[in-house]
């Protein structure tokens, strides 16, 4: 009788200690030219008619910069930085009674990284582009302003898009492949560079298959 007993208590001790294995994750590397990202940038920034506002109602420099405008973007690669030009129109108010207009270029650059599947920019640098001298004054002046607001503001949840992708089909590049209806906490963005030739950004993702039901 005391052995049946033993083997039956380790029975129900061996169905209740068990556990179930995390699933294995699928990596995936998503090579995405510089032309998806920009009209990526361009359908979230550059919502009216081509044109974006980046200091409305944004208190990091609507101060200085509520009339600033920004058109024509481009994005391109320089080994690990992505860089990125546009032209700025706008007036900058110097003082109560002098607000010059301005009207030129600007070139920026930043190194991409990724925190929590959310991609921030680093380094971050802004220069004059083709511009008179007010226009150039004016880059001096705002570029460090400018610099940090883009590395503190400037993010993006590529998980959370990554996600939406799946799900609808009509969302532009970037998406996983073969890949329908994940959630979010399933990705795993491990990491994102710039790739020169030819150019583009490259990211690694992995994504966990759903956890089954506990038994």
């Amino acid at each position: 009788m005391l052995p049946r007993i033993l083997a039956l208590a380790a029975g129900v001790a061996s169905i209740t200690g068990s556990t179930t294995a995390e699933p294995t994750p699928r990596a995936y590397t998503l090579t995405v030219p510089t032309t998806d990202v920009l009209a990526l940038v361009q359908q979230l920034a550059f919502t009216d008619s081509g044109r974006a506002y980046p200091c409305r109602d944004n208190p990091a420099c609507s101060t200085w910069g509520q009339n600033l405008i920004l058109t024509s973007p481009t994005l391109g690669v320089d080994g690990p930085r992505l860089t990125a030009s546009m032209h700025v129109t706008g007036t900058y108010p110097i003082n109560q009674f002098f607000e010059p207009q301005v009207a030129g270029d600007v070139v920026i650059s930043a190194i991409p990284v990724v925190h929590n599947n959310v991609v921030y920019l680093t380094a971050t640098h802004i220069e004059p582009g083709p511009g008179d001298m007010t226009f150039r004054g004016f880059v001096e002046v705002v570029h460090t302003r400018m610099e940090q607001m883009l590395e503190e503001r400037a993010s993006f949840d590529l998980a959370q898009y990554l996600a939406a992708a799946s799900r609808d089909p009509r969302l532009p590049p970037p998406r996983l492949p073969d890949v329908r209806g994940i959630d979010a906490t399933q990705i795993d963005v491990r990491s994102i560079a710039s790739q020169a030739n030819p150019a583009a950004v490259v990211v690694t993702v992995a994504v966990r298959p759903p956890s089954p039901p506990p038994r």
